[in-house]
């Protein structure tokens, strides 16, 4: 997906949508198999109840439409994004190296630390439960200009479990009085428009047909969301940071690679057969999806991400995790 404006504008109104599909965490979950044939049901997963549901990131959901404002409005001036030429692209997605990998982006600095304190000021207004609200993120000895390229290049690899440790060990969670996982978002989502207008940029020559792995082929973070299309129900995976979208098989697990059928299920909420959860149990991995053929619009997967967070919850308490 190209993050341009017109679909920037739809993930907008996409949150709107994906208000109506949280549904209560008392829901059941019906299992089935991931074969092509319609198999009947083969049991039923109890859910967590809905007033347990007080996750950190729960005000996140809310803020999002502001957030996606401060990440549009700094992508628009990204011009003139260097990326590898077509031939050194496609070489890479052969090989399966990522593109970053290969040639890392450069990021401004100062631009960074704008976009996180504006992100960091929607999420500490949504936060009562951030102790210090007067306190800048950006003033962090992290942060600071001698240590700033650094500190950026070496997050730029991380994935959330690493970004957690790397807060945690900053200090940064009682300077700021907010928890790992809020700042390890603030983080993410302060790095996504440098990400997504490197991606719109190699999208506009590259369809990403030639990459065949479960992770993102531009910055390499794990698939977390999936969809099936309306049109032929192609798997499509999605990079939550960089929107990188790519096709995989839907009969193989993008994390260990298990194709064997009897090891791969799916669990879909009572009702709404559109939100899904795949697993595998091979990796006891999960990856949650959106079957837009049963949607009567399609919805924008960055979206999706914040809005099934229940999902996450149920499939954790049957024992799966997430790729990250």
């Amino acid at each position: 997906m190209k993050l341009s404006r017109k679909n920037f504008l739809w993930w907008i109104s996409g949150t709107l949508v994906s208000a109506s599909l949280v549904t209560g965490l008392g829901c059941v979950l019906r299992e089935e198999s991931t074969a092509p044939a319609e198999p009947g049901e083969t049991g039923k997963l109890e859910g967590t109840d809905q007033s347990s549901y007080t996750g950190k990131l729960g005000h996140i959901h809310q803020a999002h439409e502001e957030i996606v404002t401060v990440q549009l409005k700094h992508l628009e001036d990204m011009k003139n994004i260097a990326v590898l030429d077509e031939g050194t692209i496609n070489d890479c997605f052969r090989r399966g190296e990522y593109l970053f990998s290969v040639q890392m982006m450069p990021l401004d600095g100062a631009r960074f630390l704008e976009i996180m304190d504006e992100i960091w000021d929607v999420v500490r207004e949504e936060s009562p439960g951030i102790s210090d609200l007067a306190f800048k993120l950006s003033t962090a000895d992290t942060f600071r200009e001698d240590n700033l390229q650094a500190v950026l290049h070496e997050i730029a690899f991380m994935s959330k479990a690493e970004m957690e440790r790397f807060i945690t060990a900053q200090g940064l969670e009682t300077k700021s009085g907010a928890d790992s996982e809020v700042l390890s978002f603030v983080l993410f989502m302060s790095l996504t428009p440098f990400y997504s207008a490197y991606t719109e940029k190699v999208a506009q020559a590259n369809d990403f047909s030639l990459w065949r792995q479960g992770h993102c082929p531009v910055c390499g973070q794990p698939a977390v969301m999936a969809r099936h299309r309306s049109t032929d129900g192609a798997r499509v995976l999605f990079c939550w940071l960089c929107h990188a979208e790519w096709l995989f098989p839907r009969l193989v697990c993008p994390y260990c690679g298990n194709d064997d059928q009897e090891k791969l299920r799916f669990f879909y909420v009572q009702d709404d057969r559109a939100l899904q959860v795949h697993v595998c149990e091979q990796c006891k991995r999960y990856l949650k999806t959106i079957d837009h053929r049963a949607l009567e619009k399609d919805l924008l997967l960055d979206a999706e991400e914040i809005a099934t967070r229940h999902l996450d919850l149920l499939a954790k308490n049957e024992g799966y995790r997430r790729p990250d």
